[in-house]
């Protein structure tokens, strides 16, 4: 992206005037919005209509939600009764992930940063062991919330916690790599994890993955967690910020973790 273009940003709008004959004035439509208040579309290639303009289809409906369906069900593949640790979990797509991964009868680990957003895993989302990765003892509870080990590992955030999980896998374990926050804004990327030996001892499958790659199952992903989403087997988290204005610093303030679930911003 080139110094003075548009940022890209996956965005919901509402059409104002049309010259296509499949979209008129009115219809709800969701792709890649960008940072501006009025986009227009000259290829509608990577454009939905939608029924609606709910929040939750560019969160748990849209590429957020897709993007734990394919990391949870493809590579983590959970069964009844392992463990799963699931990283980032009050987040957009670790809040996802830790409910698709209970719907598949899970026993779900999570951590999380603080007080606040462990009391929404424990009590919101029925999560059976939480860890605040900001507490002094981090690893302690890591240890205890583990006492069988871990088979699955959906993985957001890298670094120190990434290689204490390694540490507490089961042989024949699968790891999801979705992202490694930890690291983002570090001027040199951290090294490691140290004991990525035991990928090869412990016979642990870890695979990459990069939504985009994906987008040609969305519409059957939208349908499935739609259902799940209907009959109240899933919820929708979010945090909501109001005004064009606040776009910049929202963006920047992502990476700190202070808000729970999908972070979207309403230019309404």
């Amino acid at each position: 992206m080139g110094v003075g273009e548009v940022v890209r940003s996956l965005g919901i709008a509402v059409v104002e005037e049309s010259r296509h004959p499949e979209f008129v004035p009115g219809d709800v439509v969701r792709g890649f919005t960008g940072w501006q208040e009025e986009v227009l579309i000259e290829d509608l290639k990577g454009w939905d209509r939608l029924p609606d303009a709910t929040t939750a289809r560019l969160g748990i409906l849209g590429m957020t939600g897709l993007t734990a369906w394919v990391g949870m069900g493809d590579i983590c593949s959970p069964r009844a009764g392992e463990t799963v640790f699931v990283s980032a979990a009050a987040g957009a797509v670790g809040s996802a992930a830790v409910q698709l991964a209970r719907l598949a009868g899970a026993r779900v680990v999570a951590s999380a940063g603080g007080p606040r957003k462990c009391a929404l895993l424990a009590d919101e989302l029925g999560v059976d062991a939480v860890v605040d990765h900001r507490a002094d003892d981090w690893a302690d509870q890591l240890r205890d919330a583990t006492p069988d080990g871990i088979d699955a590992v959906f993985e957001n955030v890298g670094g120190p916690l990434m290689e204490a999980v390694l540490d507490r896998m089961n042989n024949g374990g699968r790891i999801a790599l979705c992202g490694l926050i930890s690291g983002y804004n570090d001027v040199v990327r951290p090294p490691g994890p140290r004991n990525f030996g035991l990928l090869v001892t412990k016979r642990i499958r870890a695979e990459g993955f990069v939504v985009v790659d994906h987008t040609h199952r969305a519409a059957r992903c939208e349908a499935e967690l739609g259902e799940h989403l209907e009959a109240g087997r899933l919820r929708a988290f979010e945090t909501v910020v109001e005004g064009f204005d606040t776009v910049v610093p929202t963006f920047v303030g992502s990476f700190d973790g202070g808000h729970v679930g999908k972070l979207v911003v309403s230019l309404g």
